[in-house]
């Protein structure tokens, strides 16, 4: 998937905070005001993206807010793997 300027700015910038590259509260100070900035010109981009991009990691981070930094983070980095289709098979043993 080839993302263009603004869906390319919001995924690297969440990734950044799931691979450990951010803190938590650096995280949350930004996360809203780049979605308010840049989501708008992502759905232009790309529409099905943009609207996955908003079912799998925008949905996580308001459903897991409250979390632990650490928690959060991974929660985090598996809906980016969602989003990029790069999810681990289920470890169920």
């Amino acid at each position: 998937m080839k993302l263009k300027k603004h869906g390319a700015f919001l995924v690297n910038f969440v990734m950044d905070f799931a691979n450990g590259d951010m803190s938590r509260e650096a995280f949350d100070m930004d996360y809203s005001g780049y979605v308010i900035e840049h989501f708008p010109e992502f759905e232009r981009e790309h529409p099905r993206l943009s609207r996955k991009f908003a079912d799998t990691i925008d949905r996580t981070y308001s459903a897991c807010s409250w979390m632990t930094d650490d928690a959060l983070q991974h929660a985090i980095g598996d809906a980016v793997d969602e989003f990029l289709s790069e999810a681990p098979a289920a470890d169920i043993y």
